[in-house]
């Protein structure tokens, strides 16, 4: 069995039948990659971490009615979205988004997704160093008023 390349290998195993061509019983038989769960914990805590550190802002940009109804409306989009990609993906046998993704648009469609993630992972990491360092500098200047 020829060994993946870098970034190919599914984020999930692939199963395999009982007494397949090897005889392992096992449908995990030697993976090393991420969980399920922890790859949904992950993405989990990222999501409503972020989306906790930008909700007073948007209301108080928008308005309660008018942000509402955003909000509302981004949750039916992320629900069609997602609809989307897992019956794209169980149509094709994708296991992983990036298969899928490929499938679908190509080499460049693939390309063009990994730029995306590298750049929404480095503007989430920029707003947090933004939020870590406002608040510790409130806190050491509360510090110093406090002596």
């Amino acid at each position: 069995m020829p060994m993946p390349t870098e970034g190919s290998e599914p984020l999930l195993p692939r199963k395999q039948r009982d007494g397949g061509d090897d005889g392992a019983a096992s449908s995990h038989d030697h993976f090393d990659g991420a969980s399920f769960s922890g790859a949904v914990f992950n993405l989990s805590t990222t999501i409503v971490g972020a989306g906790i550190m930008a909700l007073p802002a948007t209301m108080k940009v928008l308005g309660l009615v008018p942000g509402l109804i955003l909000v509302m409306l981004a949750a039916v989009l992320t629900d069609a979205s997602i609809e989307l990609l897992v019956r794209f993906s169980r149509a094709v046998g994708a296991t992983s988004y990036g298969e899928a993704m490929g499938d679908a648009f190509g080499a460049f469609g693939r390309g063009l997704l990994q730029l995306c993630v590298v750049v929404n992972n480095v503007g989430v990491m920029v707003v947090y160093m933004i939020i870590i360092g406002m608040v510790s500098s409130q806190h050491a200047l509360l510090s110093l008023i406090n002596r």
